[in-house]
């Protein structure tokens, strides 16, 4: 990988270490006081660990990040008393919770290689190593990687980025990259800035290659209010508030222009401050216009504001910009990069947790499963196929010198130790009533029935469960973390393996009403790894009645040949299998007449990790199907006409791994290397109510995909 770019200016920004203040305060307030740590972390963010440089949560959602409708809770400092190391302030710390789940998030940190995230240790520590501690790591992005500059790799690129090279015309520079300084966090002489992304056809990667990232669409950057919902109403993606300028006019401040070429197939966008570039941009004809104000020098706690241009083999370029080191690595590099969100599952109560960015990945500890199974090796023809042994939290952390277990660890005999921190209580919401709700509470499962090839059935009080076409002894289902884990190998890496967990209480399918569905999930995919949810007519094992029913799967798709996105597939009394597809609903383009534009959805590839996961809430009538990922509108389709039929039907949440040996690309090299014949899901707040009216949607902006373009 190319080496990453640490443009760090002279100015050192004071930061308290988390080291000290209290951990106890109010909930949705940081706490401050001196620390009398280290200080001088430069480009960190906020001048206090968490929340806004005031101490308080900021308002806003940096990023265009998942929008949540449970409580949010600000990061804080950490208590003096227990011997945590030594770190600087993690900045912007926050935690969204859906059920006993706490998505959190940061601004982050330009030498961090991964994040943790653990419960505050109830005694003192001493060094770096906490006995008996549970960490949630963040991992990498498994992503492709676009030729960055002039480089000849990888052979023919569907999109180029570029920092120091050549851009229409114009020589830019390494140093050229950087706009200005702005900041992450809101305050009364700062002004959001929103990002918005074009929805015309030759502003994204539609048909061309396989690369697509939350990056990739053309933006337009803009602070007024009106002007963003005018472009909202002409369907440009909302990608939220991405970082907050100084009001125009402040002292220390100038303006970044933006210049557009004449818009056609292969036009593009720029952002560039006053000088040549501005000058060359003029004299070929384009009329640059003042879009917002930076600070012309660094500043305590601001950011530097980068550009990287993306350039697009089969369409449109733009400029994209960053707020701080990380996100620019990220834009630039794309490939492996840390994820800046962790997961925390299982709350049962008010906790402490500790948010720590890392000097170096986390170790990776082993096939974490719930159910221990022996490695073995299995003979396909010619070839020897090495199964790695499943083990149960309690016997990796057995085998630790230390005690410790590091959940989605990826570094091989890393020893991480924490760069910046910040701590942060949270509780656990009560989720919303439904008629069914599993809260990852033990199950009794039965003795497997081996009921066809390579295909077991388990029964609970709560589910049916089967695994089709899997290893026989490199498969495990069952709680851990609060959540409903599974693991497993389709048979010598070479086959159709499946699985279902279909809940024993039944759905009611209506023409009038809504099967509300909700899972929540990971979403590494590819086109043969993949994590799906059924609504169906069919009675349970739900895979073996498809041919008798109806059936709605949503599930990621892609990544290796085309790019990863949510799909809508139909069954109309048929079967399905990995090989043999169902009809789908396009819903990354969509139709208004006789325009055609790219679907103002998020990106889904932007909330991929290994262990962080993505919530789910389909609806589901007779008639129509409606898909939110992480509570922002995804998909809308109707469903042909009477295929759907009112009454009892079940929601299967499930899981796929086929041919894995064949399975993956270079981009994905932690699966490649730890995990190509074996997978894990997590799944929680499943969930589904009956009778259910129709979410709130706009069809102006996302229109319902009529039946007819079922393909």
């Amino acid at each position: 990988m190319r080496a990453r770019l640490f443009l760090i200016s002279s100015m050192l920004f004071a930061v308290g270490a988390c080291s000290s203040g209290e951990g106890d305060k109010a909930q949705g307030a940081a706490t401050g006081g001196s620390s009398g740590k280290p200080s001088g972390q430069a480009g960190s963010g906020a001048a206090t660990s968490g929340g806004s440089a005031t101490g308080g949560r900021p308002s806003g959602n940096v990023g265009g990040g998942p929008s949540h409708d449970g409580p949010m809770f600000a990061g804080a400092e950490c208590p003096s008393d227990l011997g945590l190391p030594d770190a600087y302030a993690l900045p912007n710390v926050k935690a969204a919770i859906e059920g006993a789940n706490a998505r959190i998030t940061f601004d982050p940190q330009g030498d961090a290689q991964d994040y943790r995230v653990y419960v505050l240790p109830k005694s003192k520590v001493s060094g770096d190593t906490i006995p008996g501690a549970v960490y949630r790591c963040a991992g990498d992005y498994e992503v492709p990687a676009p030729a960055i500059d002039d480089a000849t790799m990888p052979d023919s690129p569907g999109v180029r980025t570029r920092v120091a090279s050549t851009v229409a015309g114009q020589a830019r520079t390494a140093a050229d990259a950087t706009l200005g300084y702005v900041y992450t966090t809101p305050a009364d002489d700062r002004v959001p800035v929103y990002a918005l992304g074009d929805p015309n056809l030759k502003a994204d990667n539609v048909a061309c290659y396989y690369m697509r990232w939350s990056e990739f669409l053309v933006k337009g950057y803009t602070t007024s209010e009106s002007e963003r919902a005018d472009l909202l109403s002409k369907r440009w993606r909302d990608d939220g508030i991405v970082f907050y300028a100084p009001k125009p006019g402040a002292d220390g401040t100038e303006p970044v222009y933006l210049a557009a070429e004449k818009e056609n197939d292969f036009s593009s966008v720029f952002y560039m401050k006053g000088g040549a570039e501005h000058d060359k941009r003029v004299a070929d004809g384009l009329k640059p216009t003042e879009a917002f104000s930076v600070y012309s020098a660094a500043k305590d706690g601001a950011e530097p504001l980068r550009r990287v241009f993306y350039q697009q083999t089969c369409g449109r370029g733009h400029d994209e910009l960053t707020a701080g080191v990380a996100r620019f690595n990220k834009a630039y590099e794309q490939g492996s990069t840390p994820v800046p969100e962790l997961h925390f599952s299982g709350l049962t109560e008010e906790t402490t947790l500790v948010v720590e960015a890392l000097d170096q990945k986390c170790p990776f500890a082993g096939a974490l499963a719930t159910t221990s199974r022996p490695a073995h090796t299995e003979t396909f023809g010619a070839d020897l196929i090495d199964y790695p042994m499943f083990q149960t939290a309690d016997e990796l952390m057995a085998a630790s010198p230390t005690g410790e277990l590091f959940v989605n660890g990826q570094g091989d005999g890393t020893k991480p130790k924490a760069i910046s921190r910040a701590c942060l209580k949270v509780k656990p919401a009560e989720p919303p009533a439904s008629d069914f709700f599993y809260d990852g509470s033990p199950e009794e499962f039965s003795e497997p029935k081996n009921t066809g090839y390579q295909t077991y059935e388990l029964e609970t009080p709560t589910f049916n469960v089967q695994f089709a076409s899997v290893e026989t002894v490199s498969w495990s289902i069952g709680s851990m973390f609060g959540e409903l884990w599974a693991t497993y190998s389709d048979k010598t890496a070479d086959t159709n393996g499946k699985l279902r967990v279909t809940p024993k209480k039944r759905a009611t399918l209506a023409d009038d009403s809504f099967v509300h569905a909700t899972m929540e999930v990971d979403t590494v995919s590819s086109q043969r790894r993949y994590p799906q949810l059924l609504v169906s007519n069919a009675t349970w094992p739900v895979q073996d009645n498809l041919a008798t029913s109806g059936t709605v799967i949503v599930q990621v798709f892609g990544g290796v040949t085309e790019p990863l996105e949510v799909q809508l597939e139909f069954c109309d009394h048929r079967s399905w299998d990995v090989n043999d597809q169902c009809p789908k609903l396009p819903l990354y383009t969509l139709k208004d007449g006789d325009t055609q534009f790219v679907s103002p959805a998020p990106e889904i590839n932007g909330f991929q990790g290994t262990d962080r996961t993505v919530r789910f809430d389909v609806y589901v009538s007779t008639g129509r199907a409606y898909i939110f990922t992480n509570n922002q509108p995804y998909g809308c389709a109707d469903l042909p006409s009477g295929k759907m039929v009112a009454g009892e039907a079940t929601v299967t949440f499930g899981d796929v791994l086929y041919h894995s040996a064949v399975d993956l690309a270079d981009w994905y090299p932690f699966h490649v290397d730890k995990m190509q014949i074996w997978t894990s899901r997590h799944f929680s707040n499943l969930g589904f109510s009956s009778k259910v009216n129709q979410p709130t949607w706009d069809a102006s902006r996302m229109p319902c995909v009529a039946a007819s373009e079922l393909k």
